[in-house]
């Protein structure tokens, strides 16, 4: 869903829609929501639910998706 998601903001930038920026950024922020929840997220027994590696691995993608975002908002509209 993410990567559709993704390459619905690459097609919505390419073809110079304005509410391409307005999609970036919500795309980032329910990323973000995912990644963080993923971290923070217990199991019934108090520890944490998803391995810290898992965790730490789905917020790399954020990392690009905020320079992607940055990018998208310093360019001229």
């Amino acid at each position: 869903m993410g990567l559709l998601g993704w390459l619905g903001t690459v097609w919505a930038t390419r073809a110079g829609k304005g509410w391409a920026r307005w999609l970036a950024s919500g795309m980032l922020a329910v990323a973000a929501c995912v990644a963080v929840s993923a971290l923070t997220i217990q199991d019934i027994n108090g520890e944490v639910g998803l391995a810290p590696l898992l965790g730490w691995l789905q917020v790399l993608p954020c990392v690009a998706g905020l320079a992607a975002v940055v990018l998208l908002w310093r360019r001229p509209a």
